[in-house]
């Protein structure tokens, strides 16, 4: 059986001619469906040039498949599952699979939209560089766990500092990264919090959290005892006249 992976527009240009046909098509949870699904999902995140089939695997895990509804007459079954990219972001998605009247498999990927992508491209880049330099640090200095553990130890914590007003964060392991709870406020009466798990390569800290259309990104770049914030587009999670981005300092925890 040949395997082809499709957008969704080019399926009803195949429903026609699979009329006739009686093979069962591979189901939602067979990993021949699983495979199309991440390569459809890594074009649209711009390709996965140098990205072996073992990371994209481990960076797109597709959860708790179910067929939702089964054509007999063309043969397809209609699929839905959740999406794990970068160990961070879970996303519900909706797939579908057949077999053409050449046996090829085609499949379809919906539920995923334009801010979505943008949420899991940072995913799955920030997870696999992450890998990588791990990897390139264990082979270097030869201990799987010394940078790790490094890594933990140089995030985790309690922080207080001057953001756009006064700030606080804690930051905890968490799985697939670290969670992070960012609070900001000010004399005039104005305050902000985000929480969210995020994601590290090398010593920055990602976390992505997504309020309808907005997606806010906020970025922590560790320095020695110093965590300088950015932010970009969360003005859901704050007032207008105070914000997350600064420097904190490395504090002890009344």
């Amino acid at each position: 059986m040949k395997t082809k992976a499709v957008l969704l527009i080019f399926v009803s240009a195949f429903a026609a001619v699979l009329a006739g046909c009686t093979k069962e098509p591979p189901k939602c949870s067979d990993e021949s469906t699983f495979a199309l699904v991440r390569q459809i999902i890594a074009e649209q995140l711009g390709g996965r040039e140098g990205v072996t089939d073992k990371e994209l695997e481990e960076n797109l895990k597709i959860e708790l498949p179910r067929a939702s509804a089964f054509d007999e007459k063309i043969k397809k079954f209609s699929c839905s599952a959740k999406l794990v990219a970068g160990g961070t972001i879970q996303l519900p998605i909706t797939y579908e699979s057949q077999l053409d009247d050449k046996d090829e498999h085609i499949v379809s990927v919906g539920g995923i939209s334009r801010i979505d992508l943008y949420q899991l491209k940072i995913a799955v880049s920030n997870s696999i560089n992450g890998a990588r330099e791990e990897k390139r640090g264990e082979l270097s200095q030869g201990h799987e766990t010394e940078r790790p553990q490094k890594n933990i130890s140089a995030i985790s914590g309690y922080w207080r500092g001057a953001l756009e007003g006064d700030g606080e964060m804690s930051i905890k392991p968490a799985a697939g990264g670290f969670n992070v709870d960012l609070n900001v406020s000010s004399p005039s009466g104005c305050a902000g919090a985000i929480e969210g798990v995020g994601s590290v390569v090398n010593n920055v800290l990602t976390l992505i959290k997504k309020e309808g259309d907005q997606v806010c990104t906020v970025t922590i770049r560790f320095e020695g005892e110093a965590a300088e914030i950015d932010e970009d587009n969360c003005s859901y999670y704050h007032g207008a006249a105070c914000g997350f981005s600064g420097v904190l300092n490395r504090k002890n925890q009344d």
